[in-house]
Formats: C-alpha cells, structure tokens, sequence
C-alpha cells in the first residue's frame, strides 16, 4: 500500500497543478494536510509553492519515514514547514485538536523553542487524500477528519479516487453520498480521467456551503 505510488496521487498533483496555473487555488502561505500521504507528492509541491506548513500523515510509520521523508530531503525540503503523523484518521483528528489547542494555550507563556512549525489554528486551508475511500469504513472515517479540520469557510478539499473499488465496497459515489448527508459542505467532481488503461478516476472537490465564489 503505503509505498506504492498510485494512481490518484498522480491526479491529485495534476489537478493541484492545474489549479496553481489558472489561479482557482492559492498554495501560498496555506496550512495544508495530507491524509494517507505515501510518498506524499501533492505535499511537496505545495511545500515547493510556499505553503506555511504541510501536516503529512500516514497510517504507516514506516512509510514516514523510508519514503516520505526522503521524498522532501531528495527535492531540497529537508528544513521545509513540515510535521509528520502515523496511525488512524480517528487519532489524527483527536491529536491535531488537542495539539491545536495546547499551542494556542502556549501562545504569550515563555515555552521551549520548537522546530515543528505550528498548526493552523481554526483549520487546514487545503486538505489532499489520494486513493484513501476504498471501503466504506475508511470512507467514513476519512469524511469524519476531512469535516473536523476543514478550516471555515474557506477552507477547500481534494479527493482523488477511483470511480469503483471492486470487491472491497468503496466508490466516489458512496463518498459523495456521505458528504451530501452531511447537509453542510459541496461536492462537485474536479476532474475525470478515463485513459483507457485502468478504472475510471475522479477527483472531487469540497468546500464549505457557505463559501461565496
């Protein structure tokens, strides 16, 4: 798993890309997450565009740190903003909440120096996740982490998947099902490619209701 680059990983930085070029995402000086990171491309080339910190998780330590890592020291951003997460979405979402509020309660006291840059305080302006809604547990639970730190009502997500996960259950379908019950967030399709070569692919793009174009 981990230490395969797939696919969608690769949609998801062409679609980045795509967004960088015509002006319609702004990595510059955004707090940015990426759940279920691999190699964690999307991250780097929002590091490489200026981004204040870039919160890179994988469920997999080992892949942290024998893929991850190296991938940001071999392109020049072994000292880029950047702070490294393992283990499940649900402890994630708790660690990121209860680290939040201890910086904030950090703030104006005489701490100790830190070389990990600080978390966004109301959220993450741009959350990536790549080929991670392959069963509807994972689905859930990644919808559940994307609903908590989506920073309000700005903040934008990009989820690239695969149309249909044959003979594990998850769908982009079953997803866009999820976050249309949720009543509070938009979900339109980013992006479709259809190369003939593999399964149909998407990536889908969610905001806040509330956010005004």
């Amino acid at each position: 798993g981990g230490f395969k680059l797939w696919e969608c990983a690769v949609d998801l930085l062409h679609e980045l890309g795509a967004r960088h070029r015509d002006g319609t995402l702004r990595a510059s000086g955004a707090s940015v997450l990426e759940a279920g990171c691999g190699a964690g491309l999307p991250s780097l080339l929002a590091l490489q565009l200026g981004c204040r910190v870039a919160v890179l998780h994988d469920f997999n330590a080992e892949v942290l740190q024998s893929l991850t890592m190296p991938s940001l020291r071999l392109n020049g951003l072994a000292h880029a903003p950047a702070r490294f997460y393992a283990g499940d979405w649900a402890h994630l979402d708790s660690l990121l909440t209860s680290q939040r509020r201890a910086e904030a309660a950090a703030v104006g006291e005489a701490a100790a120096p830190s070389s990990s840059p600080p978390l966004p305080p109301d959220g993450f302006d741009l959350i990536l996740t790549s080929d991670t809604i392959y069963d509807a547990g994972a689905a859930r639970r990644l919808w559940h982490l994307i609903a908590s730190q989506l920073r309000r009502p700005v903040g934008l997500a990009l989820v690239a998947a695969k149309s249909y996960y044959f003979g594990v259950g998850g769908s982009v379908a079953a997803f866009r099902t999820l976050v249309e019950e949720d009543g509070r967030f938009s979900c339109t399709s980013a992006r479709v490619v259809e190369d003939g070569a593999s399964n149909r692919r998407e990536v889908l793009l969610i905001r806040w209701r509330t956010h005004v174009e």
